[in-house]
Parts: structure tokens; sequence; C-alpha cells
């Protein structure tokens, strides 16, 4: 309705200054209405975003107050709308706001928690994926150490739940990305033995459910090899990180084969993190692979942007790191300066993180 409320204003704006101004000054009938194009296509966006954070806001506020009368039917309708909320702050860049309705959303979780005991296995699989977002928003944030204590809990509820429910692959499956998200911020922490310690248990459990079900838990397994590789880099261990990074790829070339262009976002990921692990080593094929990844998801994105744009943010992104290690930072910039603009123009929520990944060699998200 907002949308179509908007587009009807722009409509009425271009058709009154096209007749205004053939009216008062012939010569400008068609430059003037192109202004205002122009005008409110770069104003309308940003009051659009700030309506739709003002309605989840509202929505809010009005399921804080039913939520007081009848707490356990309104509180998870409470913490979903907050979930938008923080999304939609998240692709403003305003991450501090985002956390604090973050943190509010976890306390109703645990809310939910101690108010029906009788429904512990469904509010703590709802916990642990507030967790994990939240933990995700500290990243951003650049706060580390916070987001590995909320880790540290998210892993805690998880093995809880398969624990006490003996909950099949897809909760084993949890437990082991979980670990593989740890890994990656105990190598940000610069704590190598205990992220090598952990991913490799991460992985451990992936290939033993995978072994069950190759399929199904095919994309897990690359996203732990590829936190795995990362990790093994970190450490100096590039001969074990280029093989982790080979197999991530290869399952995810599998995925393509079998699910065609589903996976296709995860395959950019792990040829970038399989790009910057070569650049040390044969920077010409390291280039090479990356500049291929943005070629084939461009293609894709094409095609069907809505789909696939995230693909190619992230294949734009590893190419232009790797560009920059590779010494070529001129390029690398130009190509940081394509997946910002991506990113704020088609997937906003990406935005904070796009800028965080370029912000390093060369000073990139400059």
């Amino acid at each position: 309705m907002m949308r179509s409320c908007a587009v009807m204003v722009l409509l009425g704006l271009v058709a009154g200054t096209a007749v205004i101004s053939f009216i008062v000054w012939p010569g400008w009938a068609t430059v003037l209405p192109l202004v205002v194009i122009i005008g409110l296509g770069r104003l309308l966006p940003p009051i659009w975003k700030w309506w739709r954070i003002r309605k989840l806001a509202t929505t809010a506020d009005s399921l804080r107050t039913r939520s007081q009368a009848d707490p356990e039917r309104h509180l998870p309708q409470l913490a979903a709308a907050l979930d938008q909320h923080a999304r939609a702050l998240l692709g403003t860049g305003r991450v501090e706001q985002a956390l604090k309705v973050s943190a509010e959303r976890i306390g109703h979780h645990r809310s939910l928690l101690d108010s029906a005991p009788d429904r512990r296995r469904e509010h703590l699989d709802d916990f642990a994926e507030t967790l994990d977002a939240h933990q995700v928003m500290l990243q951003l944030a650049g706060r580390p150490q916070e987001a590995l204590q909320v880790n540290a809990e998210a892993l805690r509820i998880r093995k809880e739940g398969l624990g006490q429910w003996r909950g099949g692959p897809d909760h084993e499956r949890d437990v082991a990305m979980t670990l593989a998200t740890r890994a990656g911020l105990l190598t940000v922490a610069e704590r190598h033995d205990e992220a090598l310690a952990t991913s490799q248990e991460a992985l451990t459990a992936l290939r033993t459910i995978s072994a069950r079900d190759d399929h199904r838990h095919l994309p897990a397994l690359a996203g732990v090899l590829d936190i795995r590789a990362t990790c093994e880099l970190a450490a100096g261990r590039e001969q074990d990180a280029l093989m982790d990074a080979q197999e991530a790829v290869e399952c995810c070339e599998r995925l393509i084969n079998l699910y065609r262009g589903e996976y296709l976002h995860l395959l950019a990921r792990v040829t970038g993190t399989r790009a910057k692990i070569l650049c040390r080593t044969d920077p010409d094929e390291a280039i090479s692979s990356s500049g291929r990844m943005v070629q084939v998801t461009q293609s894709a994105a094409r095609q069907d942007a809505l789909t696939y744009t995230p693909a190619l943010l992230s294949a734009l992104t590893a190419h232009a790191l790797v560009l920059s290690a590779a010494g070529r930072t001129r390029d690398g910039r130009r190509f940081a300066r394509k997946a910002i603009s991506l990113s704020r123009r088609t997937v906003p929520e990406l935005l904070v993180q796009t800028r965080q990944q370029l912000t390093g060699p060369g000073g990139l998200a400059a």
C-alpha cells in the first residue's frame, strides 16, 4: 500500500512539473520532470526504510501491551516482531540499535523458558536461533568477546536439547554448525589452538552425519569445511587449509549439479576462501578463479536478481580481497565499490557485513 501511494505521488509530481514547466518554461518541459524523477528516486528509498522501521516499532509496542495480559500467546509474536525490527535496523547500518532490540528479544525468550516448562523443547530451539542472530550482530559491531559468550550459551542450549530429547540428525547438525561458528570466533580472537580443535570437532560430527544422508547435509559440510580452512590459514597451516577449501568447493559443485543454482551463494563463498588461500602461492590462479565466479554470478543475477544477488555480492567481495592481496589494490577498490553499491541497493541488510569484510588491506571499504 505504501509503495503504491509513493508511486502515485511520484507520477503526480512528475505530471504536475511537466505541465507547469510547459506553461512557464516551455524549453524546460522535458528537463524539469527528469530532475524531479531523479530527486524523488533518491529520496523515496530512505523514506520507505524509515516508514518500515517505524511500523515495526509500532507493532512491537502493540504486542508488548498484549503480552502483559497474555504472555504465553503474545510473547512469541513479540519476539518474532522484534526479529524483523532488528533486521530492518541492521539494513540501515544502525547496528547498536539492532543489538538493543535483539537483546530484548533474548529476554522474552528467557521468560518463555521459565513460564512454559512443558514447552521447553520448542522454546529452546527458538532461543538458540535468537542467540545465533544476536552473536552475528555482535560480530558486526566489533564485539567478538561478547559474541563468544553468546555462542557458548547457544551451544549449551543445543547440547541440552540433543541430550535430553535425543534429537535426530538435524539437531546434531545444528550443534556442529554452532561449534563451527565458535571456531571462527576463536580465530578472530587469535586463539588458534582452540579454534583448530573446535573446528575439527565440528567437522568430525558433520562427516558422521553426512555419511548417513549425504545430500541433505552436504551444504552444512561445505560450510564447516570453509570455516575449518579459514582457521587453518590463520594458524599458518596453508596446505591443510587449501585441501579443506578444495573439498568445500567440490561439495558445492556437487550441490550445483543436484540442485542447479540453489547453492550458488555457497559456492561463491567457498571459492572466495580457496582463492584467498591460493593468493599466497599462486596469485594468478587465485585471481582467475575468483574472477570466473564473478562472471558466473553476474550471469545468474541478470536472469534472476532476487535469487542470485547475494551470490554475486559474495563473489564481488571475495574478488576485491583477492585482488588486493595479490597487490592489485586499485582493481580491488573498484570491485569493492561495486560490492558496496550492490549491497546498498539490493541487499541492504548485508551492507554492514560487506563493509566489514572489505575493511582491511588497502582500505578497500573507504
